[in-house]
């Protein structure tokens, strides 16, 4: 059963006025288990193939492959290879 006071303005009255009731927080700590990676390594010689084309580079990604990086081994040493590293999350 709700009363009004009669000296105290409702508060339907004024749009400024807001309620007083507390609303608790409550914070609760979950652990999440540390995420788990896949890596893939693709390993191309220039000389003897093609390197990735946009439809091959496509494909990984509908896998859900990410390109993470690419070495060029043809600047920075001898050897005639070339490396794409793609990584995924495991689920």
């Amino acid at each position: 059963m709700f009363i009004a006071h009669p000296f105290r303005p409702r508060m339907t009255e004024k749009a400024d006025v807001r309620s007083t009731v507390h609303v608790p927080m409550v914070y609760e700590t979950v652990a999440t288990p540390p995420a788990r990676w896949e890596y893939y390594v693709l390993r191309v010689d220039p000389r003897e193939e093609a390197l990735p084309d946009a439809p091959q580079l496509n494909t990984l990604g509908q896998e859900g492959w990410i390109l993470a990086g690419m070495l060029d081994e043809r600047v920075t040493s001898k050897s005639p290879y070339v490396y794409y590293y793609f990584v995924k999350q495991q689920v």
